[in-house]
Formats: C-alpha cells, sequence, structure tokens
C-alpha cells in the first residue's frame, strides 16, 4: 500500500512540474497559438507609450492584435474525487496545457478558446471512463461584465490503465474587437469543476505550451 501511495504522489508531482504538450490535440481546424504568459493590463504610467494600441486598421489579421491571455479559476486547475487523503483518491482531472486564438471578421473577432489534460486513477480508483465539467468564461474588464460562461462535460477514458486524455476547444466567441491590444479590454478563465464566476481580478495564469 505504501508502495501505491507514494507512486500515485510521484505521479502528481511529475504532472503538476511538466506537462507533455498533447500534439494537434485541439481539433481539425489547426493548434491554437502558444500561451506565452500574462500581458500587462494599462495603466496611467504606459496609457501614452500604448496610444498607437487603441486603435486598429480594418480589415484586420490575426496577427495585428493580441490575443488575451488564459487564466485559471481559483482551485479550478484540478477536479478531484474521493477523500482528502491520497489514499483515498479515486480519480482525479488535471489542466495540462491552454490555448487560445482570436480572428478578427470586421468590426468583431472570433475567439476561440482550448483546453487540454488528463485523467489519473488514484489509489482507491479503477481503471474506467469518468466526466467532470469545464467551465469557460470571458469577461469585460472596464465594468467586469461577464460576456460568454458556458459548462462543458469532459469525459476520459484510461482504457485499463491509470491514466487518459481529453480536450476540449469552444466553438467561435463573436466579441467586439475593441482594439488590437484585445488583452487590455478581455479576460478569459477556464476551470475544472468550477461553478461560480471568477472573484478575483486577476486569477493564476498558466505559463505553458500546446505545440
Amino acid at each position: 500500500m505504501m508502495g501505491a501511495l507514494t507512486a500515485w504522489g510521484q505521479r502528481l508531482a511529475v504532472i503538476a512540474a511538466v506537462a507533455t504538450p498533447l500534439a494537434g490535440c485541439l481539433g481539425e481546424e489547426g493548434i491554437l497559438p502558444s500561451f506565452n504568459g500574462p500581458r500587462e493590463k494599462a495603466t496611467a504610467n504606459n496609457t501614452q507609450n500604448k496610444a498607437s494600441d487603441k486603435l486598429i486598421v480594418l480589415p484586420a489579421r490575426p496577427e495585428d492584435v493580441d490575443c488575451p491571455d488564459v487564466g485559471e479559476f481559483p482551485g479550478g486547475a484540478t477536479a478531484r474525487v474521493g477523500g482528502p487523503g491520497n489514499d483515498q483518491v479515486r480519480y482525479q482531472f488535471d489542466i495540462s496545457d491552454l490555448a487560445r486564438e482570436c480572428d478578427p471578421q470586421g468590426k468583431m473577432f472570433a475567439l476561440k478558446i482550448g483546453v487540454s489534460g488528463r485523467l489519473l486513477i488514484g489509489p482507491a480508483g479503477q481503471p474506467g471512463a469518468y466526466a467532470t465539467t469545464l467551465r469557460m468564461q470571458v469577461k469585460r474588464d472596464i465594468d467586469d461584465k461577464v460576456l460568454f460562461d458556458k459548462a462543458y462535460r469532459v469525459a476520459s477514458d484510461t482504457n485499463g490503465g491509470d491514466q487518459g486524455v481529453y480536450k476540449v476547444v469552444s466553438d467561435p466567441i463573436l466579441l467586439p474587437l475593441t482594439r488590437a491590444r484585445l488583452d487590455l479590454d478581455y479576460s478569459i478563465y477556464v476551470g475544472l469543476n468550477s461553478a461560480s464566476a471568477v472573484s478575483e481580478r486577476h486569477p493564476h495564469h498558466r505559463r505553458r505550451h500546446i505545440n
């Protein structure tokens, strides 16, 4: 039993530290751009320096805009089923990789959000098929208004082993094309088993890539 618990703890540590990219995992539309970390929000000190970012010349291309970063709801990085101790865990879903894509379409842009991750079987669980929910939310920063909020069913099957994978890509979300620096006007949040709206202004952002 102690050997199994040690192996489970080591597996969680490895998953938390290193996420293996799922090549091509985000559908036939193509792989979404890599997430390069959070960008600086507008402040009184940098407003004048970024005056050229406030307007965008139409028609615009995807490379002309800075897509908002993807953050996680507090506690939304994992969804664990079972008791509080590692020896009581039946299974757990993790988020491994995040991506987004902004495609200008006239005075609007189509936002796609991609999430991939793993299903892990714990010491108290059995290999098989399991499911949870993944919530995606887009907020307008100027007034914190929620513009998009949807829960997706996430399912995975370990096929007799102790791990499985999953992937979710949102349908295109149409939003106003405010300026080139879309990352200054919108925020994106995702989370496993997250039922309520995010309360933090700036959540934790993941710095992982989908190649």
